[in-house]
């Protein structure tokens, strides 16, 4: 997504370590499928990787359902921002994960997942923290779960990352719109057990007077789905900044699927993702539709941002058409037209006041 937000989500499907090499099934991931661009004779890097095989041989032997899974999105495109016009590989936040539980009997279970973002068109990583995406730790039974660690923010999954399916809100055409109020560090939360199709969860990130505003940041997500429709509730709090989403989707005769949220949020500047107490409120509102033929995929996209407080020519203007082609269950092939269209004073997803982004693009797309 446009700027440094990380939120995605994860890979729908996973499959078990690679069998292929028993003895260093590690080495074989790490090495081969993802190298990593850094010297691999400074000892530090040797000692990082010498630790994380012997994690995973421990944890192979200790911990069932171990998998790795991830996504690997990349597309070539044709950018306008601010009339310079560039032609290029752009990487649409891919990353890998590790997750696995363990079943404590009772009906308890103990459970992890990290995952990292790595940039697919040059091999970098995406950021200087190793598991930049998430790193928690988990304990789940009857009573619903705890979670605590990095965690992305469950308000957005409930809300926008529903609404923007096109490209899993991601790349050019990501929603630039949406606040995420969020911290997603330091976090602790709790997701209540699935009631009458009702699922709640709320958590707090801790600042431990190291983030700024020195403030906890609270995260509040609930789903409900009943028939051929589903809604989703999300809150984010995280000192002067506020966001309170709706989101509601319709799925007609399994070849239709219609999707919408609206937004209020304040004191959120959403050209650097940050709290700014001097942003007013805005209300952001945006629809999609998607239509389903045999392996063909339709997709529109459509978000408007009102204006911030009573400030004039700060709305925008955000659309994505897209063609999504499923060569598996896995795999997509894509290509997309998306436009952003700020007035004089917005900077949404360009930094610039009333910059404007335009972009066509191909791409594939494959979780594993």
């Amino acid at each position: 997504m446009a700027g440094p937000r990380c939120c995605h989500r994860p890979a729908p499907h996973a499959r078990p370590l690679s069998r292929r090499c028993p003895a260093a099934a590690w080495a074989c991931v790490f090495c081969l499928s993802f190298p990593i661009p850094v010297n691999l004779r400074t000892p530090s890097v040797l000692a990082v990787a010498a630790s994380l095989a012997a994690l995973a041989l421990t944890a192979q032997a200790e911990t069932t359902g171990l998998q790795i899974y991830g996504r690997i999105n990349t597309s070539v495109e044709r950018s306008t921002q601010d009339h310079v016009s560039t032609t290029g590989m752009l990487n649409n936040e891919s990353f890998f994960g590790l997750r696995g539980q363990e079943d404590l009997g009772g009906g308890l279970r103990a459970g992890f997942q990290l995952e990292s973002g790595f940039e697919s068109d040059t091999g970098a990583n995406t950021d200087t923290t190793f598991f930049n995406r998430k790193s928690e730790v988990h304990l789940s039974g009857h009573f619903g779960m705890l979670r605590m660690g990095r965690i992305i923010s469950e308000a957005y999954y409930a809300t926008a990352d529903v609404v923007n399916a096109h490209n899993f809100d991601t790349g050019t055409s990501a929603d630039a719109l949406y606040a995420f109020v969020s911290q997603g560090s330091n976090h602790v939360s709790y997701r209540t057990p699935t009631w009458n199709d009702l699922t709640v969860e709320i958590g707090t990130s801790l600042h431990e007077q190291a983030a700024e505003p020195a403030r906890n940041a609270w995260d509040l997500a609930a789903t409900y789905a009943q028939g051929d429709w589903s809604f989703g509730l999300g809150y984010g709090d995280w000192g002067p900044a506020r966001q309170a989403t709706l989101r509601a989707t319709y799925v007609l005769s399994e070849s239709w699927t219609f999707s919408a949220y609206h937004q209020y949020s304040r004191g959120w500047d959403h050209a650097g993702y940050a709290v700014d107490a001097t942003q007013g409120g805005r209300h952001t509102t945006r629809i999609a539709a998607i239509h389903t033929r045999g392996a063909s995929e339709y997709h529109v996209n459509v978000g408007y941002a009102g204006k911030a407080g009573n400030a004039a020519d700060t709305q925008a203007l955000q659309w994505t058409l897209a063609y999504n082609y499923n060569l598996s269950p896995r795999t997509k092939l894509y290509a997309l037209f998306t436009r952003l269209d700020n007035r004089a004073h917005a900077s949404y997803g360009t930094g610039t006041p009333g910059g404007d982004l335009r972009s066509f693009g191909v791409g594939l797309r494959q979780y594993f």
